[in-house]
């Protein structure tokens, strides 16, 4: 592997249809309960047993590669790869509540389609003293983003270190380890079949570990969310599997 950086290992704990085959992220509920994204067909409410269930909530938003769920297990974020838009929801008896378009992000290319793909919710004391939402930009160039939780102001924009930028090839997705671990960044590569661990001092990102994880031509990780100290969900786009894995340190 190109990264020096010492490898974690994973075991795979459960996995199972969610019947989403383009699902591109993934936001837990609890109790066996998800909102999972469709890039293009939007929003459903899955739960073991019971087919997926589309919601009204983001019908008309395309290209959808971002969910997250606040700490308050009630706000949630979606993110419009296509114009870089962000959009909060509140979540209420089994519905999206909304919407509320908190703005752009800022666009790094020149490219037509914005390339931001994956937010996540960073309570405070993981990445920073306050609340951050914290977005991945998925290639040319492939950048980190710190906003504002509530006014999408932009805190920083930080580069990948090079052993990370080795590791991953286009960046899916990215999650906070939960108040309580570490918090670092686990962020998701698909199509290189990679979960990178980095660290953030307040000014960069170090690289700590980097886990291999299964993927195919047809059926590529997309989402990635925390599941419990060690532990993440992640969904497929291809045959919309729902993984639960547990990352090992060694």
């Amino acid at each position: 592997m190109a990264s020096k950086a010492p490898r974690g290992r994973v075991k795979l704990l459960s996995e199972r249809p969610l019947e989403v085959q383009e699902a591109s992220g993934v936001a837990p509920l609890g109790d066996g309960k998800f909102l999972v994204i469709d890039d293009e067909a939007g929003v459903f409410f899955c739960r073991q047993g019971v087919g997926p269930v589309p919601l009204e909530a983001g019908r008309a938003l395309s290209d959808l590669e971002g969910i997250c769920m606040a700490e308050d297990g009630v706000t949630v974020y979606l993110l419009v790869e296509r114009d870089g838009s962000v959009w909060r929801y509140q979540w209420q008896q089994d519905r999206l509540v909304g919407p509320h378009r908190m703005g752009k992000l800022p666009a790094l290319s020149g490219k037509k389609n914005q390339g931001w793909e994956g937010i996540a919710f960073a309570p405070a004391g993981t990445v920073s003293d306050r609340e951050l939402l914290v977005t991945a930009h998925q290639v040319g160039p492939r950048r980190i983003g710190l906003f504002c939780s509530k006014t999408l102001e932009q805190r920083a924009l930080l580069r990948l270190p090079k052993s990370a930028r080795k590791a991953l090839g286009e960046l899916n997705d990215l999650t906070i380890d939960l108040p309580g671990g570490e918090g670092h960044m686990l962020i998701l590569s698909g199509k290189a079949g990679r979960i990178a661990e980095l660290a953030f001092d307040g000014q960069r990102l170090e690289l700590v570990r980097v886990y291999r994880i299964e993927t195919a031509k047809n059926d590529v990780p997309e989402g990635i969310a925390m599941a419990g100290p060690g532990r993440v969900w992640v969904v497929t786009d291809g045959e919309g599997m729902l993984r639960h894995l547990e990352l090992r340190k060694r």
